[in-house]
């Protein structure tokens, strides 16, 4: 029981933490972001702070590393089979979790540089998605390592888009795109429907 309490007060605490951090992020960039501002905001010790966390930059790990996990859980729901034949709905069950956590990509997408913040969250969505593929498929190829580039960078290039756009599209219609450009490339998007 008592482990229990620590682990809610320890998960109460991240999330001041990480509220203060966004709450702080809108005023100024991350750079002018003191450890001593960011504890006073969350109404914490600042060796507190350093129980959970070495800097800044770790809060921002422990959100990326959180998102790839809830993404992965996300991906997880389906058999190899069903990512493969379903893009355009997980994809949009994809975007809805994004929206909702758009506070955290703003700041992921404004602080890290996009490789390295979306990157991890798409393999961990291909990896399975892969999976449906015979296993004589070459992922080394050359070929194949071009198109997952060019797919990963698209896809954050629209995950971008759509966050200068103040995610003003809804998670559908962004997901709608972006699986029809997976699947079918630049004619199946441009084709009306």
């Amino acid at each position: 029981m008592e482990k229990e309490t620590t682990d809610k007060r320890a998960e109460k605490t991240k999330a001041n933490i990480l509220q203060a951090f966004i709450a702080l992020s809108k005023e100024k960039e991350i750079n002018e972001i003191s450890i001593r501002e960011l504890t006073e905001a969350a109404h914490i010790h600042r060796n507190t702070f350093y129980l959970h966390y070495t800097d800044l930059y770790s809060v921002l790990s422990e959100m990326e590393k959180t998102m790839c996990c809830d993404v992965k859980d996300i991906t997880e729901k389906y058999t190899p089979k069903e990512l493969r034949d379903n893009v355009e709905t997980v994809t949009a069950e994809v975007f809805r979790y994004l929206y909702d956590k758009r506070e955290w990509c703003i700041l992921l997408l404004r602080t890290r540089s996009i490789v390295s913040s979306g990157k991890n969250l798409l393999e961990s969505v291909f990896e399975r998605y892969l999976a449906a593929y015979p296993k004589s498929f070459d992922r080394n190829s050359l070929e194949f390592q071009v198109q997952f580039q060019y797919c990963t960078a698209g896809v954050l290039g629209i995950v971008r888009y759509w966050l200068e756009k103040d995610f003003s599209q809804s998670p559908e219609e962004m997901a709608g795109i972006t699986g029809r450009l997976l699947v079918e490339g630049i004619q199946g998007a441009t084709q009306l429907q």
